[in-house]
C-alpha cells in the first residue's frame, strides 16, 4: 500500500512542480490560467504565438508589444493599454477588455467574439476584418478606426466606407 501512494505521489509531482507562469516573456509562451500583479509595465513585450487564455492582466501596459497570432481568450485585461500593439489575427474571444486602450493598435482579423469592450478605446486602430459578433461595445470609441470588413456585434459586415463607424 505504501508503494502505491509513493507511486501516485511521483506521478502527480511533475504537474505540481512545473508552473509556466514563471516562464520569461518570449515567442510562444504558455500563460494559461496565470494571475499576474496588477499594474505591470510590459511595454514592448515580444509575445507572438502565445497562449494567455484565462490569464489575468489588470491595468497592465502592453504598449508597442508584438502579440500577433496569440490567444487571449477569456482573459481579464480591464484598464490595460495596448497602444500601438500588434495583435494581428489574435483570438480574444470572451475576454474582458473594459476601459482598455487600443489606440493605434493593429487588430487586423482579431476575433473579439463575445468579449466585453465597455468604454474601450479603439481610436485610429486597424480593425480590418475583425470579429465583434455578440460583443458588448457599450460606449466604445472607434474614432478614426479602420472597420472595413469587420463583423459588427449584430453579425453585419462593415462596408468599404467604414472609418470610425461601421457603415453597411
Amino acid at each position: 500500500m505504501k508503494k502505491f501512494f509513493l507511486l501516485l505521489f511521483l506521478l502527480m509531482l511533475p504537474n505540481i512542480a512545473n508552473s509556466a507562469c514563471d516562464d520569461p516573456l518570449k515567442d510562444g509562451v504558455e500563460y494559461t490560467n496565470c494571475r499576474f500583479s496588477d499594474g505591470q509595465d510590459l511595454q514592448g513585450s515580444y509575445l507572438p504565438n502565445s497562449n494567455l487564455s484565462f490569464a489575468s492582466f489588470i491595468q497592465v501596459n502592453f504598449d508597442k508589444s508584438i502579440m500577433m497570432n496569440s490567444n487571449l481568450s477569456f482573459g481579464t485585461f480591464p484598464e490595460s493599454t495596448f497602444i500601438r500593439a500588434n495583435l494581428y489575427e489574435s483570438v480574444l474571444v470572451g475576454a474582458n477588455f473594459e476601459k482598455t486602450n487600443f489606440t493605434g493598435a493593429n487588430l487586423t482579423r482579431a476575433d473579439f467574439m463575445g468579449s466585453t469592450l465597455i468604454e474601450a478605446n479603439f481610436q485610429n486602430a486597424n480593425l480590418m476584418e475583425a470579429n465583434f459578433t455578440s460583443s458588448n461595445m457599450t460606449n466604445a470609441n472607434f474614432d478614426g478606426a479602420n472597420l472595413i470588413g469587420a463583423t459588427w456585434s449584430n453579425g453585419e459586415t462593415c462596408g468599404p466606407e467604414s472609418i470610425g463607424v461601421c457603415n453597411k
